[in-house]
């Protein structure tokens, strides 16, 4: 099995594009954000917590780097009441999807589910977040659809911290 081409070591140039909102540092498409929380109902009425890989576009502006979301991907899921993780029998088919991402698109971060304790980053979150991204710019979406909450992460290592996202309207 191969890894997908997003998963190479050296950093790409971050493009420069001021941002549509200074304060915000993520950025998604409604349409997206609807596909997560429909993924994690779903998950809900199965009681097992849902994951995936965000796509998009990591940019810069004078006030630092942010990311915009245009797509997931996920694959089928080891999953129960509190705990999700790839299946590895699925990971070819993961590779795959990302591997058809768009030149200028790589993962962003990652989205995962809560079932009625809300929206934070656990002890696991957390390490999964630093092995992933390891201080660089990524960020974690948390949803609970219990509690209809969403918060979103950033990448910051071993203590992750709540950033603005911004819902763009779909075309």
């Amino acid at each position: 099995m191969m890894s997908p081409r997003v998963m190479e070591s050296e950093r790409r140039e971050i493009p420069y594009r001021r941002r549509a909102v200074k304060s915000a540092s993520f950025f998604v498409h409604e349409n997206i954000l609807s596909y997560i929380a429909d993924h994690a109902d779903v998950g809900y009425l199965d009681e097992k917590e849902v994951m995936g890989l965000l796509i998009g576009n990591l940019l810069r502006d004078d006030d630092g780097e942010y990311a915009v979301v245009t797509k997931v991907v996920t694959s089928e899921l080891i999953a129960d009441r509190v705990s999700v993780k790839f299946d590895q029998n699925s990971m070819e088919a993961l590779f795959d999807a990302v591997d058809e991402m768009e030149f200028d698109e790589q993962i962003v971060g990652w989205y995962h589910s809560h079932l009625g304790y809300g929206c934070y980053m656990s002890e696991k979150d957390i390490k999964t977040q630093d092995t992933i991204f390891g201080g660089e710019t990524g960020f974690a979406l948390v949803i609970d659809p219990v509690l209809q909450e969403i918060s979103v992460f950033d990448s910051k290592k071993g203590a992750p911290e709540k950033v603005t996202m911004i819902v763009i309207e779909s075309d």
